[in-house]
């Protein structure tokens, strides 16, 4: 089985979720909407204080909150030392920077910016560094209950991307009667580096794990309630949370998931051999043939960067099979029909692959990484002479790595006793019907953050109405369709209902399921 990090989806990688969060101008220019004064927000975790700030609409908001000790010197690639309170305060008024990466997804955001006539330079990087085990918490500290609390898990290819960019604030989410915490985890070779002499494997999933434990025991502080968590991901960060639904590591703390434009795990399994072989690779390409991961942890984190562009630039980084971490994999667990009976909502956009196809590429070209030219002839038949071949291309693409493998999950969910809903987002913004409803374009509308350059209509607005409402329904109940929503029927191996989020919205059986089964590979 050909792996995702093919030639095929090479570019989706890094800007994966980078086009999706759209973060840009509105949430990087002086964090507007925010407001300090006297009085401010604080919680007392043991004798440890943390005082954070108000949002303008009251939300409470701790930011920058260690859940972990820097994975600094020794620690790189180690697993997470669980923060403890020291009577020190914490001043949690302000982001912590973002883990390290490259600043390749920032200049893509340039070149979006260009194309929609703002001036580049003002799109601003975040600070990056190692030190970057952080959460931030929105909550209203004002509630009469204990909250249900939505844990959100950021997407960038787990090379990229932060759990602050301005479409993942949560203010307006808490409004809705829960508690928001966006996490971080160790990106590209400082979080997925598996290498043959270290005792741990999946060290970002481990970080995610030692957020999760962090949450169960200090989100009541918060206002929140550890027995309802609904952990949330986009992208990578919804392939890391239903990795981390079936490890060890989550030890039953995850109530409820929702998996965004994710998938392919469940059709792929791990290649823990070609991990390893490059993780050699990468310490030869920077130590040379006497080199060693203790050698490599004396390197500075710009010249691992620099070797690791190169090294892996064709890689994608997965979790990989692990006894501790992750003994067996979706693959494994769905032929013995061992998948966990969760709650999950899940779905995919009308267009994940469109921009990523190159301008003028054949399906041989853009596919042969992945593909055999028997299963290309095959799966390009199907379509009518006239359907122009870049649909053609988006809609294979888009069904072979997100939707197809997203509707066998559901499935799979099922018929094990589990409960799911799908959807499909559908909606194109005036002015982007170049990229059509894009990898991620979903999350403006889920979070109700729309950045200002984002060209809305009424339907916009609407739309972010109806999937807030059943986002939070679910959260809260585990229902999407409660709490007055619109009637959401749910997914059933034999009868695969979803909800269209377009121009209109409704419920209706899933038309992309004859095609899934069409292109279904041996």
């Amino acid at each position: 089985m050909r792996r995702r990090d093919d030639v095929v989806f090479r570019s989706s990688g890094l800007v994966r979720v980078l086009l999706a969060g759209m973060l840009v101008v509105t949430g990087m220019l002086g964090l507007a909407g925010w407001r300090t004064e006297p009085g401010s927000p604080s919680v007392q975790l043991g004798d440890t204080v943390m005082t954070g700030i108000y949002e303008t609409n009251g939300i409470a908001a701790f930011l920058g909150l260690p859940f972990a000790e820097p994975p600094v010197g020794e620690r790189r690639w180690a697993r997470p030392v669980a923060w403890q309170p020291d009577g020190q305060s914490v001043n949690a008024s302000t982001f912590a920077p973002a883990c390290m990466q490259t600043d390749s997804g920032v200049e893509w955001y340039r070149g979006m910016m260009a194309r929609v006539g703002l001036d580049p330079n003002l799109m601003v990087a975040p600070e990056y560094s190692e030190d970057c085990l952080y959460l931030n918490v929105w909550t209203d500290l004002e509630a009469d209950e204990p909250l249900p609390v939505m844990i959100y898990i950021h997407g960038g290819g787990n090379t990229g991307g932060w759990s602050y960019e301005p479409n993942y604030h949560g203010e307006q989410l808490a409004q809705q009667g829960m508690v928001v915490v966006s996490v971080a985890y160790r990106l590209g070779i400082f979080g997925w580096l598996n290498h043959p002499e270290m005792t741990i494997k999946n060290l970002a999933l481990h970080d995610l794990a030692a957020s999760l434990a962090w949450v169960n025991e200090h989100i009541a502080a918060f206002g929140g309630d550890p027995e309802r968590i609904t952990v949330v991901g986009e992208s990578s960060g919804a392939d890391n949370a239903i990795h981390l639904a079936i490890s060890p590591l989550s030890q039953g703390r995850m109530r409820r998931l929702i998996q965004q434009s994710g998938g392919w795990s469940f059709d792929e399994g791990p290649d823990t051999p070609a991990a390893e072989a490059h993780a050699l690779a990468f310490q030869r390409a920077v130590l040379g043939e006497s080199g060693s991961l203790a050698g490599l942890r004396e390197m500075s984190a710009s010249e691992l960067l620099d070797a690791a562009g190169e090294v892996y630039s064709s890689f994608y980084f997965d979790p990989v099979q692990d006894p501790e971490s992750l003994p067996e994999t979706l693959p494994e667990l769905s032929d013995r029909g061992a998948m966990p009976a969760i709650d999950v909502i899940l779905g995919t956009n009308l267009n994940e692959a469109l921009m990523y196809v190159p301008s003028g590429s054949a399906p041989t070209e853009y596919f042969g990484g992945r593909l055999s030219e028997e299963a290309i002839e095959k799966i390009f038949g199907l379509f009518p002479d006239d359907k122009p071949v870049l649909e053609q291309m988006d809609r294979v693409g888009t069904g072979i790595e997100y939707l197809c493998p997203s509707l066998a999950l559901a499935s799979a969910i099922d018929e094990v006793g589990g409960h799911a809903w799908v959807y499909r987002f559908d909606r194109v913004r005036p002015g982007f019907e170049a990229i059509g409803a894009y990898h991620g374009a979903e999350l403006p509308y889920m979070f109700d953050q729309h950045d200002g350059w984002l060209p809305s209509e009424e339907i916009d607005e609407r739309l972010t109405g109806e999937m807030v409402a059943h986002w939070s329904a679910f959260i809260r109940n585990g229902d999407p369709s409660s709490d007055g929503a619109l009637p959401w029927p749910r997914w059933r191996a034999n009868d695969g209902y979803m909800m269209r989020y377009g121009d209109e919205t409704n419920s209706e059986p899933h038309p992309d399921r004859a095609f899934c089964d069409a292109i279904r590979l041996p």
